[in-house]
Order: C-alpha cells, then structure tokens, then sequence
C-alpha cells in the first residue's frame, strides 16, 4: 500500500512536534532510493528520519531501526552531506494534502553565510522523488528526471523546482456548496474512482468508507441533491476527525502480514485483525521495515531454494546413472554363463561363425550364443569374461556412490527444508555458511566462512507447561537430539521425510505421565517444521531419546531409532 495524503498530514503534525530545531549529524543512503537522516533534538534525543523514493515503499516516517550502508556513498549521498551536515530544521509543511513534504534547513554556504535548503520529498509511487533545492532551483535529485522521461517537468541539476501539477482539491479549504458539486461523479465513472481523483489525500480505501460512513452505495450513478450533501458532509467531517483524533492502525491477514494501513480504522476491515498504535510514525515504521524484513526474508529464501533444488536436481542425474549401471551389472552372471557355453563348446567352433546353438547348463534348454566373427572363440569368450568383470567392478563403485548421492541429496533436501522454513535472517546465515562449506553456495572470499554464532532452536511451551525445542537446521538437530536432550526426553521427527527434530522435555517424566495434548502438540510441530507443512495428515514417528542413535561419520542431522510410536497429525498452525 503506498502512503496517501491524508496519513502524511497526520505524520507531519507529528514532525512538527519532534524535528523542529533538530539537526543533522549523519546523512546514509542504505538503498538506492533511500536516505535517512540521523537528527539531534535536546527534547528527543537521537532519532532517525526515513525517506524512499522506492516506487514499491515511497514513505517519509520516524524509524528506530537500523540498516546496512554501502561502503561507498553513493554521489547524491555525498552532496546532501556537503549541503545538510549541521543544518537545522527550521520547518515542516505538506503542500496542502498532497504528498508533497518539504524540510526547510538552516545551513552556512561555502562563505560561512547563513543560507536555506529545502529537501523534498515527493512520495508518489512510480513518479517518486527526493529533490534537494536552494533559493528555488534544484541541486540534485535522488532519480533526475529530463525532457526524455517527461516533456511536461524536469527535475535536473540547475533547473528551477515546481511542484508537482495537481489537479485535485483539499476538501477542507472548499465550501461546502463547492464541495457538494464536485463530489458528483461524472456518467461513466464509478463514485470511489471519482473521488480519489478529485480530491488530495484520498485512497481507495478512504473512498469506499467515507462512502460506507455515508450510507450510500459505491456503485452509484444518480444523486439527489441530499445525497450529496451527505457524502459532502462524511467526507468533510471525516477529514477532520482523522486530523483532529488519529488513531492509527495497520490490518493484517490471515497469516499475521500487514496489508493496509491508515490514520483511523476502517469499517470496511474485520477489528479482530487489526493492530493500534500510539502514533503514525511507529504505525509506519512497523509497516515497512515488516514488509522490507518479509521481502529480504523471501529473496534470500527464494535464491537459497533455488541453489539447492539445482544441486537436487543434479544429485538426482547421478543418482539415475549409477541406478542404472547397478541395473546393467546384473547381466555379469548371465555374460559369464554365455563365456563358459563358449569354452565348453570351444572344440566345435572356429573362427567366423557368427552364432551356435548348445544347451543351457542350468535348464538343459537350447540357446543361441552370438560370437564376434572376427575372434576366434577363445577371443570371444575372454571378451565377455572381462565385460563380466567390468561390470562387476563397476557395482561396487557405483554401490558406494550410489549410497553417497543417495546421503548427500537426502542432506540437501533436509537443508531446502530448513531454507523454506527458516522465520529470520539469522537462521538463514546459519544455512549459507553450511552451504559454503559444503560449496554449494560460493561467496567472493577470500578466506574460509566464519562459523556463525551458534542460534537458538525454537522453543514453545505445551498448555501443560512443558518445553518443546524445534531445530532450524540440521547443525542444530544434532545439538537438540546429541547435546541438549536428557535420555528420558521424547523425541519426535516426520517420518522418512526431511524435517526438524522435536525434543520434548519431559523433566524426568515417563511418557505415560505426559498428557496427550502436549504429545499432540510436539507432533505438530514436527508436522509443521517437515517438508510436508502443508499436508492435512503427516505421520510422526516419536520415541525416548535413548532410542536414538547417530551414525559414525555420518552428516550433521542424520540419526538412526528404534522402538517407536507413530503419529498422524494435522500441521500445528
């Protein structure tokens, strides 16, 4: 959702509280489209202004959060450093309720003269802008817009700065007989488009509640002069409680996501899915830096995932190879029959003969045995003693490869699970470092991948109170079930599918003192943290830890049990 003009007032009246006399001590450009400003208030401290040019997260908020900076700054960077460092906000102000900001600095120029800046931020989606001006003309702009991109504005270095043309009304500062007649939809168009293009800081979302608010219906063409009057009166009075009374606020979905925000709430969401907060600027700043997390979160998943469904499919090429040549040697037995008919028969035979006919030494049936015509018999029954022994040879070669990729994509999938499972970035730093180990995953270093602080694994506590450890990764399986586990714990994993260990503490309680919704719980949880997350039903095999044993040499994760019981659960939500 982009910010719309309406909660951009709200946020401003806030600035105007907290940044007024502030002043500049660092200036960064974490994104390519964004710059924050670190400030210095007596009154607040230290705090840090956020403003994107980003088409996908254009907002200008308060943030407490932190991100990492280029090495180099890039050259709009350094000019805003050059021209804002030590300046003071003098003032803030919002070109009506457009999505126009403006910060007014009071800088010292090249002669130590006192001089105004304005930096301004334009947040409108694709056509977004961070411009940075002086005595009305531009100094640079975080994305330069020339005559190629837009015959109707440039904003280039030198060039004097206009806003941006609106053509849109601020329903406060019109009387109400002005208001009522522009409210009117024109025929053809619908009345929420109608609204957010006629008026400054309306949403799609404002649209349909003040509509709701009014009692009118959305997909109305005809109106009587009393009908506008209230959509008039709604839509008046619905701007100034958001001014007057904000009470912000973000919705979530089903899956705990935000996807809409606003000043107020709105009828038109459920209230059970809804978060409040104290003011705009955290309401905004929980939003972005959720939806920047999400998306950071979901690419480095995403390229991760696809590092390691290649190198599956990879493992899986090898695996139909060395299958099929373990299939081919089986005719070893059946080559050295036909050698020993050859030689058995070898008195009778002579060279060019391309076939002859024997009885089979096993069921006394007759055969044909095809020869090289151009070896002698002995010639080719030796050809077939030695293809028989190549082959062979090649099934215990490939046996033992076999069993080796059949480990190593077993390990992989375990791992592509974790990857699409994993809930933070700090787990997913744990993977990668596995991944360059093992050099799947190939980093410009120079030197070897430092072992990542050893995390937590996840930790969730039964109705009963019980504690129940789930591991991120397969590293950490092995520190659950090898190093934390006490022998009378019970241990839970989804059956022959890759997935997470479970260990349930059970305090030196025997498993038929534990009560079944904590056993069910633990289940769960292993259905869920299992490459078979979605399924209705997962079956889940569990036992005493004592059950379970680790291979000698074998990969981290892998385990081998005995004596257990077996689930089938639903996934726990």
């Amino acid at each position: 959702m982009a910010l719309d003009g309406l909660t951009l007032a709200v946020c401003v009246a806030e600035f105007k509280n907290i940044l007024l006399g502030a002043k500049v001590q660092k200036i960064l450009m974490p994104g390519r489209e964004e710059v924050v400003l670190l400030l210095y208030t007596q009154a607040n401290g230290n705090i840090r202004l956020s403003l994107s040019a980003d088409a996908g997260n254009c907002a200008v908020y308060l943030t407490s959060h932190s991100k990492p900076n280029p090495k180099t700054a890039p050259a709009f960077c350094m000019l805003l450093r050059k021209y804002l460092l030590n300046a003071r906000i003098t003032e803030v102000s919002q070109q009506g309720l457009d999505r126009v900001l403006t910060l007014t600095f009071e800088a010292k120029d090249e002669m130590m003269q006192k001089t105004e800046i304005r930096l301004i931020a334009e947040i409108m989606g694709k056509h977004s802008n961070i411009i940075l001006a002086r005595n009305g003309r531009v100094l640079d702009a975080i994305r330069r817009v020339s005559v190629d991109i837009s015959s109707k504005r440039q904003v280039l270095p030198g060039s004097q700065y206009a806003p941006p043309p609106n053509e849109q009304y601020n329903p406060l500062s019109v009387s109400e007989a002005t208001l009522e007649e522009l409210i009117v939809p024109s025929r053809g168009m619908s009345l929420p488009r109608h609204l957010t293009a006629t008026f400054e800081g309306m949403s799609g979302q404002t649209a349909e509640e003040i509509i709701l608010l009014s009692g009118l219906d959305t997909d109305a063409q005809e109106f009587s002069r009393t009908q506008a009057r209230i959509l008039a009166k709604t839509l008046k009075g619905f701007y100034s409680g958001v001014l007057a009374n904000p009470q912000p606020c973000i919705q979530m979905n089903d899956q705990n996501l935000p996807v809409f925000f606003s000043a107020v709430p709105y009828q038109i969401f459920p209230e059970e899915n809804r978060m409040l907060f104290t003011t705009a600027n955290d309401m905004l700043d929980y939003y972005y830096e959720k939806r920047d997390f999400d998306r950071r979160l979901s690419r480095r998943k995403d390229f991760l995932s696809g590092l390691l469904k290649k190198a599956v499919t990879k493992f899986n090429k090898k695996i139909k190879i060395y299958m099929e040549s373990l299939e081919e040697a089986k005719n070893a037995d059946g080559l050295i029959a036909r050698a020993q008919m050859i030689t058995a028969n070898i008195y009778r035979l002579q060279k060019g003969i391309p076939r002859f006919e024997a009885a089979d030494f096993s069921t006394g049936e007759p055969v044909s045995i095809a020869l090289d015509i151009m070896l002698t018999p002995a010639q080719n029954a030796q050809k077939l003693y030695k293809k028989a022994a190549k082959l062979k040879t090649a099934e215990k070669i490939n046996s033992r490869q076999l069993k080796d990729a059949l480990e190593e994509r077993d390990s992989l999938e375990s791992t592509l699970t974790h990857v699409q499972k994993a809930e933070d970035l700090s787990d997913l730093d744990e993977l990668s470092w596995q991944l360059e180990k093992e050099g799947i995953l190939r980093e410009q270093r120079r030197k070897k991948p430092a072992l990542p602080p050893e995390s937590k694994p996840r930790e969730f506590t039964s109705p009963s109170g019980y504690s129940i450890l789930v591991g991120k990764n397969d590293r950490q399986n092995d520190i659950v079930t090898m190093r934390i586990a006490d022998k009378a714990d019970i241990w839970f994993h989804a059956k022959n599918i890759p997935g997470s260990h479970v260990l349930l503490k059970t305090n030196g309680k025997p498993l038929d003192e534990i009560d079944d919704a904590t056993v069910l719980m633990a289940a769960s949880l292993a259905a869920k943290y299992s490459a078979a997350g979605q399924s209705v039903k997962t079956p889940v095999d569990y036992t005493q830890r004592q059950n379970v044993k680790k291979p000698p040499g074998s990969k981290p994760g892998k385990v081998i049990y005995d004596n257990y019981f077996t689930l089938y659960v639903e996934p726990l939500d």
